[in-house]
Formats: C-alpha cells, sequence, structure tokens
C-alpha cells in the first residue's frame, strides 16, 4: 500500500480544536441538490498519537465522477467519502501535515474547502526543486537524486520527460531541461539512507506541491521524521544567494 503525506503551509489555525470543525458547500448530484462536507476532529485515539504532535482526523466528502449502476437505477457521479490523519507539530506550527494513501488532489481539495468555510486555513506549499536539487547537492550528502519529471517544455515533439539513473541531475540532458525557458521540474525521486530500513535506504518522490509520496507504507512517524529532514533542507539558503545579498 502506497503512503501519500501532504505538506501543507499554515495561514491560521485555532490554538485548540475543542469540537468538530465543519465545512459544507452545496453540490448538484445527478440533477439534484446534495450538501458536501469536510470535518476535522481531534483523534481520539490516544494509542495512535505520536510524540511531539497533535494529531487530528479530516473527513472529506467530494464529487467524483463514475459510472454505474444502483438498485436498477444509472448514475455518472457520487459523493466519494474520504479520510485522513493530520499533524500539527507542537513546536513549529507553520505546518499541517496530512497522511493518508489517496490522491493528494483529495486531501487539497479538503484543506481548500476549510480555508474558505472554516478557522483551519491552510495551502499547499510550493515547492521550487530546482533550488531544492541544488540544497539536496550541498547540505544531503546522504540524499541521492534518481529521477525528476520535467514539464511545460514546450519543445518541438517534446512536453513532458522523466530522467532517471544514478547523479541524474549530472547529466547534460538534465541541464538542458531546468534551463529550457517555461519548463518546471514537477517532481523529483529521492534515494535516502535511513537505518531504519531493512537495506539501508528508502525512495521517496517530492513533488512541487508539496507531497510525498512512497509505493511502499512507511509508518506515519517515519515519514514525518522524513517530511522534516525535507523541510529542514528546504529552509536551509544556497551560498550564491548569500553572496548575492552581500554585493547589494
Amino acid at each position: 500500500m502506497a503512503s501519500v503525506l501532504t505538506i501543507n503551509k499554515v495561514i491560521s489555525f485555532p490554538d485548540k480544536i475543542e469540537n468538530t470543525v465543519i465545512g459544507k458547500e452545496e453540490v448538484i448530484i445527478e440533477g439534484k441538490s446534495d450538501v458536501a462536507e469536510t470535518s476535522f476532529s481531534k483523534g481520539s485515539d490516544n494509542s495512535k498519537n505520536i510524540e511531539g504532535y497533535n494529531r487530528y482526523i479530516i473527513k472529506h466528502s467530494q464529487k467524483f465522477k463514475i459510472e454505474g449502476k444502483l438498485w436498477d437505477k444509472s448514475f455518472k457521479s457520487i459523493l466519494r467519502i474520504m479520510k485522513a490523519t493530520v499533524y500539527e507539530s507542537k513546536n513549529n506550527r507553520d505546518f499541517l501535515f496530512s497522511i493518508g494513501n489517496l490522491k493528494a488532489d483529495y486531501i487539497q481539495s479538503a484543506f481548500a474547502r476549510l480555508r474558505s468555510k472554516t478557522s483551519i486555513k491552510s495551502e499547499p506549499l510550493e515547492v521550487d526543486l530546482i533550488e531544492a536539487v541544488e540544497k539536496i547537492i550541498l547540505y544531503a550528502p546522504d540524499i541521492k537524486i534518481i529521477s525528476g519529471w520535467f514539464s511545460e517544455l514546450n519543445l518541438p515533439n517534446l512536453k513532458n520527460v522523466m530522467l532517471q539513473g544514478d547523479k541524474v541531475n549530472l547529466g547534460p540532458e538534465w541541464d538542458r531541461f531546468k534551463t529550457t525557458k517555461g519548463a518546471k521540474l514537477s517532481n523529483i525521486e529521492l534515494l535516502i539512507d535511513d537505518a531504519d530500513f531493512e537495506n539501508g535506504v528508502v525512495t521517496v518522490s517530492l513533488s512541487k506541491r508539496g507531497v510525498i509520496f512512497s509505493r511502499r507504507n512507511i509508518s506515519h512517524k517515519k515519514l514525518l521524521q522524513i517530511s522534516n529532514k525535507i523541510i529542514g533542507i528546504l529552509n536551509k539558503e544556497l551560498k550564491t544567494k548569500k553572496l548575492k545579498v552581500k554585493n547589494k
């Protein structure tokens, strides 16, 4: 089972969540009006708590296009319900981390509804992956870049490309695409040294929208450790940027 962690930057967040917070909006399902809800509440099972974090449960219903038949009645859309766990660090309240196994689009839709309808307001963490790669090279010798997805290349017969391989970021094609006008590095795959795993490494991907994805089932505690490691690297300054400031 895959693991998906989203990093959302907090705009504003209540000091305490005492009661379930609910955001609602009207949707049309099969020509009839219905109400889609997003609820945000404190986790009740203390055995699942992780030291240093506040744990919450987010439930979200969203219109989902799918064709089928139920009780001899055809339908083309339903209200799909998803659930994920959200963590807030007690020491750093700048981020909310959601963990589940659904596509990140669903959780971001949930956070968007909360942002517009409730006092819980956050937005996806936007990551400059070109800069992130440079910071990883400088500050994280225990992390290797093993693939990168470039999009919006707008080159003849080439709009998107995936580059893979050991030290892929040091190859000429990488340099070519990262300097192509309008091109974006949308996703990178990282090989991280970690003794907690049987083979001593773990592979995760990082998207420009602050989504960490793994094809393997990773514990919530470990995913939070990995995300905090990545955030720590992203928060570092590049040496070239420091030089520019000094020259001003």
